[in-house]
């Protein structure tokens, strides 16, 4: 096992397959072993908004830009308070597809032997209409998944 990816969506759930990398990487040995965490930067509404000819118009570009650099300084900050001492790299992606996809095609073009994600623990109506990336990761991955349930 030479290649992990740990997902991440910045959330304190994604912590949870955090140490369980670790671990895993320990016992393989952290000469011998390769992660990635992987942020897929999520769509936002507008935030910057200015008044023309009396029509509302997103300043995207500049948006799109202020969330690449928030997004590069937090996963930063978070491989190094997580994964400090590791051979690691850190790697954002601005999608075209759902974040699930963007996850399974990265997993195969950069041959990753695992791929490692916590589960949100959606159920019911929020699980129905939100999905589960996870899930969908699992279905279609070309690589072992992990799953690691949020941590109380």
């Amino acid at each position: 096992m030479k290649h992990i990816v740990v997902t991440t969506d910045f959330s304190k759930e994604a912590e949870s397959a955090f140490d369980y990398a670790k671990e895993l990487v320990q016992l393989i040995g952290k000469d011998e072993c390769n992660i990635t965490l992987l942020k897929v930067i999520d769509e936002v509404a507008p935030s910057n908004i200015t008044f023309e000819f009396g029509l509302a118009i997103a300043d995207r570009k500049s948006m799109t830009g202020k969330l690449h650099k928030h997004a590069e300084e937090k996963i930063k900050e978070i491989a190094e308070k997580h994964f400090n001492g590791f051979s690691f790299k850190t790697v954002l992606i601005n999608p075209v597809k759902p974040v699930y996809q963007e996850i399974v095609e990265f997993a195969k073009a950069q041959n990753a032997n695992l791929i490692i994600m916590s589960t949100h623990g959606r159920t019911g109506v929020r699980h129905f209409l939100l999905g589960s990336v996870a899930e969908r990761v699992v279905r279609q991955s070309p690589c072992p998944v992990v799953t690691v349930p949020v941590q109380s």
